[in-house]
């Protein structure tokens, strides 16, 4: 009994003994640091890699809003039917504003255009506003809707926009943070024509996760603003 029990402690410990030998040829010291329990450390949060469409410039041609510009053809251009709309008045008027999206299917997302004639500017009650005060009455209403969103932006920087050549004057606000719409615009030749444009997302906003979409866009809204003929 006692040389049975011999040889099969013998056997083990020669086959301990290839094992360690296996261990020390395939990883040397190193394998058996790596099995020493560490603490835990924390990794960085990431977000899935922004897939963005190529840019293929085209060409707007007025057919919604009375301007042309140049864009990216990842957009659609869509018509809005003032009827449907809550701003819509039944005293309509060919110096109503008219409305119309860019639409971008690919990244949830969109640009909203409204285009206003100085002449027709009114008031929430319908009263006509005077051409003096027009102006004045729709900068402030752009400014007001671009920064009711504070609560949410961790900053607001204007981009002036100044194209003399063309008359083509206005601010270009870029929203940091989660706020619902993350960039604001309006542009005018200050006699007759204003434009006013936001971009909103169709899901919850979230500035970190959606910059890259952020940052495209906005390059092809440059684009469209430096393009952009009354």
């Amino acid at each position: 009994m006692r040389q049975v029990l011999s040889q099969f402690l013998r056997i083990k410990a020669e086959r301990v003994r290839n094992i360690m030998a296996m261990f020390m040829m395939l990883g040397g010291p190193h394998i058996f640091v790596a099995c020493q329990s560490d603490e835990p450390v924390a990794r960085p949060y990431a977000y899935a890699r922004a897939i963005l469409p190529p840019v293929q410039p085209a060409q707007y041609r007025g057919n919604c809003i009375p301007v042309t510009f140049e864009y990216n053809a990842a957009a659609n251009p869509v018509c809005l039917d003032p009827s449907e709309l809550p701003q819509h008045s039944s005293k309509s008027s060919s110096n109503d504003p008219q409305w119309m999206n860019l639409s971008y299917p690919s990244l949830g997302a969109q640009w909203h255009l409204s285009y206003h004639p100085i002449e027709g500017v009114r008031y929430e009650d319908g009263r006509q506003v005077e051409r003096r005060d027009a102006l004045a009455v729709l900068m402030a209403e752009t400014q007001r809707m671009t920064f009711k969103h504070t609560l949410k932006a961790t900053a607001i920087e204007e981009e002036l926009i100044l194209n003399p050549e063309h008359k083509v004057y206005g601010t270009l606000y870029v929203v940091g943070g989660d706020a619902a719409s993350q960039t604001q615009f309006y542009i005018t030749d200050s006699v007759k024509h204003y434009l006013r444009g936001s971009l909103y997302f169709e899901v919850s906003p979230n500035g970190d996760s959606l910059q890259p979409y952020i940052a495209y866009l906005l390059k092809d809204m440059r684009r469209i603003l430096e393009t952009l003929r009354w």
